[in-house]
């Protein structure tokens, strides 16, 4: 598994911007994804996210998370990469009643 959390500093309606293109895509709920969050923050929102794989994570950020940001928010949104981000050693993931993994 990899988990990441990472810090945007833009607004909660440029989320849902993005949320909204990639949903009208079919690209909202990639298969291999485990778990998205996203809560508000004084500066804009975090996301964290847990991924089977960080191939699977680095893949859609590179094929769709990416290219669906810049056409929403514009060029300059991905010119200097992605934010930084926190990598998070999982022990466990429960959804619900589920226990995926460790």
């Amino acid at each position: 598994m990899y988990a990441f959390q990472m810090d945007v500093p833009q607004s909660l309606a440029r989320y849902d911007e993005v949320l909204a293109a990639l949903k009208e895509a079919g690209q909202d709920q990639p298969a291999d994804r485990l778990m998205h969050m996203c809560a508000a923050t004084e500066g804009g929102f975090r996301v964290t996210e847990v991924w089977e794989s960080h191939e699977a994570c680095d893949r859609y950020g590179d094929e769709v998370m990416r290219p669906t940001v810049e056409r929403v928010a514009g060029p300059e949104m991905t010119a200097g990469g992605p934010p930084p981000n926190q990598e998070l050693a999982v022990h466990g993931l429960q959804l619900g009643a589920e226990r995926v993994g460790a």
